[in-house]
């Protein structure tokens, strides 16, 4: 039978579990599912009578899945979503919003701004065979030199195409931001006095005077109507080098050198995402425990753990008023989610079989 202290004792537990449960609930119900978010889709139609607001819909939608997958996907995986259909891509849609609609000369002008689900797209490219990259953007200390070898001259800012032309030629969908070296002359005597051996000079001396740890290099080699472009490129304290040959070309022409400026960032743009896969096959579980008293550390965890996207899956698997424990899906190894919980300053205490949140 139970004593009046005991129905107490209960009480009181249930109202620390119940108001502890709340707490941990309510940041997961008003912030929205992950997603990817892809923003100001423009879509304009002619405004007839043939004019139908569904096609426009569907067709801000065909156009939002086209920028996500240039966004996370390298090029050689681009045929395999190739014949993508309409029903697929909105599955894969969390929510949209229509903004800034217009009528102008006779034309429907919207922006879309378009939500999707990012457990059901990062399936729907693990059955494609795909591992789509994080989308991470990223600032690149920048050179690039042209070498006329018709000319026998080598030239840094002026009079070098691609110098002149790079920042030009941009998409919304490029990760990469290319901060481009000043004009310099210090810099051109060093080019100059290593132009013997430039594909093996190390740069440091210009690297050194700029903030940024990681770069790329591009020297493009042009004889004749063929060009050689040389990318180094270094980032997390590793270099990797691409090579690409083209051929019958003509720097005279605008748009054949716009093409190729866009071909050479494509290329560094799948270098970069290649770097940054998502190997979605690799589900590993983890579990952590915390204080369930410790409400700004659970509401903290769950903020941190939205935006990080090679976290498929978290959820609460028991609460006492003790402890509070998460059953984390991750699309890494152990040492890749210390490591991001250690860059946005949550401490885990590993030492026991049960991972703590310090």
């Amino acid at each position: 039978m139970y004593t009046k202290k005991k129905i107490f004792k209960i009480v009181s537990f249930t109202i620390i579990c119940l108001s502890t449960l709340i707490l941990v609930t309510i940041p997961t119900t008003i912030v929205e599912s992950k997603i990817f978010k892809i923003s100001d889709i423009e879509i304009s139609e002619p405004f007839d009578a043939k004019f139908n607001k569904e096609k426009v819909i569907n067709k801000g939608f065909s156009a939002a899945f086209k920028e996500l997958t240039l966004s996370i996907i390298t090029t050689k995986d681009k045929p395999k979503i190739k014949s993508t259909k309409l029903d697929e891509i909105k599955y894969l849609i969390e929510s949209f919003e229509i903004n800034n609609e217009s009528f102008l000369e006779k034309k429907y002008i919207a922006n879309f701004n378009v939500n999707f689900n990012k457990k059901r797209t990062l399936n729907f490219f693990e059955k494609k065979n795909i591992f789509p990259s994080l989308k991470k953007n990223k600032d690149f200390l920048t050179v690039l030199i042209f070498i006329d070898n018709d000319k026998n001259q080598i030239f840094l800012y002026e009079k070098n195409p691609f110098y002149e032309n790079w920042n030009s030629i941009n998409e919304k969908y490029f990760l990469i931001n290319y901060v481009l070296i000043d004009e310099d002359l210090d810099n051109i005597k060093l080019i100059n006095e290593n132009k013997e051996n430039i594909e093996n000079y190390q740069f440091d001396e210009i690297i050194k005077k700029y903030d940024l740890d990681d770069y790329i290099i591009s020297i493009i080699f042009k004889n004749e109507k063929k060009l050689r472009i040389l990318s180094k490129f270094f980032f997390d304290k590793k270099l990797k080098i691409i090579n690409h040959v083209y051929n019958d070309v003509d720097l005279s022409n605008q748009n054949k050198l716009n093409n190729l400026i866009f071909q050479t960032k494509v290329n560094l743009e799948d270098l970069w995402k290649s770097n940054n896969l998502i190997n979605t096959s690799l589900k590993l579980p983890i579990n952590l425990q915390l204080n369930s008293k410790d409400t700004q550390k659970i509401v903290n965890l769950e903020r941190e753990m939205d935006k990080i996207d090679l976290i498929y899956d978290y959820y609460v698997t028991s609460i006492s008023n003790k402890n509070l424990n998460f059953k984390i899906i991750f699309n890494g190894n152990p040492t890749q989610f210390l490591n991001l919980m250690s860059e946005r300053n949550i401490k885990i205490d590993i030492e026991n079989e049960i991972w703590k949140v310090k």
